[in-house]
């Protein structure tokens, strides 16, 4: 497919998701957007705010109930399964689970609504999965066992089969969510890179905000109420991360970019340092345990000289650690 032609175009208006048969559809909001270039967006919601049924009907795996949904400015009721199949391809949160297929194999699934009758690879299909192995970077595993390979490698061959199937959309439904930190960072890095090089569309959820912000081309943020889109950095201007975070104690720092973990800063402690970066650091450890840092307090810590002394009225103690130091801050809060 030449994608200097297309025009990723997705647009929905007054959508209504859900299953009419199971009532659940009152509680998601009815929706706007419209999408009209490549990139990454991901979309961020509730717990059962209806993520995962706004994808799936986006990728046209379940009808909506009322509102218009178009795919390339045409109504996405009117594609057939196999004109669908070479506009979007979508990737589930369940793992395939199929004895003695490889990598190679499962990858090979994608080219299918382009092949014959008999589902048989031409040398053209085999060169477009081989180099989909090799951009999803897992050509090392091309001949392995799917069963006997990490999770965050199968999330990448997962990623793969889409780039074999060749479509200009790609959603995905939480692609990172059990992955572990540094396989969250690669697998959004190499999605963001993917919409990029390749013009492609790509829509995924997630919970992890703090490195989806990081890459993230557009915003959804999905609530029982609406839909908004934006930048990362609208939603940050406008403080507009509110109703994620409402009734969790947990919040947005909006002037460090990151999630609050909400620890009430209930006590007071001054700090000496000589350099920033020290100073940083150390701040944020002393937030962990509670304290907030100020001019004048009972306690001062000094990192001088890259030595830490606390002090207080009757005590001076030197720490060769900043994890010795907490522990000390530790015992002096149950003390107190």
């Amino acid at each position: 497919m030449n994608m200097n032609t297309i025009t990723n175009n997705i647009s929905f208006k007054n959508l209504r998701i859900g299953y009419e048969s199971s009532g659940k559809n009152g509680k998601f909001p009815v929706m706007s957007s419209v999408i009209n270039h490549s990139g990454l967006i991901v979309l961020f919601g509730r717990n059962g705010v209806g993520k995962s049924t706004l994808l799936r009907t986006l990728a046209g795996l379940q009808p909506p109930i009322s509102g218009e949904l178009k795919l390339m400015d045409k109504d996405i009721s009117q594609y057939s399964q196999k004109e669908k199949s070479s506009l979007i391809s979508f990737v589930s949160t369940e793992k395939p689970n199929i004895a003695n297929m490889t990598v190679f194999n499962l990858v090979s699934l994608g080219r299918y609504s382009y092949t014959n009758w008999l589902g048989s690879l031409d040398n053209a299909d085999k060169q477009i999965v081989c180099d989909a192995i090799k951009n999803a970077g897992v050509s090392h595993l091309a001949n392995e066992n799917i069963n006997e390979i990490s999770d965050g490698e199968l999330q990448r061959v997962m990623i793969a089969r889409t780039l074999a199937q060749d479509t200009p959309v790609i959603i995905l439904d939480e692609p990172v969510a059990f992955l572990d930190l540094p396989n969250k960072f690669e697998i959004l890095l190499l999605l963001r890179n993917l919409a990029w090089n390749e013009k492609k569309t790509i829509i995924l959820s997630a919970h992890d905000m703090d490195i989806a912000i990081r890459l993230a081309d557009v915003l959804w943020i999905m609530t029982s109420e609406n839909l908004e889109q934006g930048a990362p950095e609208d939603f940050a201007l406008k403080r507009g991360f509110a109703d994620i975070f409402e009734n969790t104690g947990i919040s947005f720092d909006y002037n460090t970019g990151i999630v609050d973990a909400g620890i009430n800063l209930s006590r007071q402690i001054s700090l000496v340092y000589d350099d920033e970066y020290t100073g940083f650091w150390l701040t944020k450890a002393l937030n962990r345990l509670g304290f907030k840092v100020a001019d004048k307090a009972e306690i001062t810590v000094e990192a001088i000289n890259g030595k830490l002394i606390y002090k207080n009225e009757n005590v001076k103690k030197k720490f060769h650690s900043v994890y010795e130091l907490c522990c000390e801050l530790k015992t002096n809060l149950v003390l107190r």
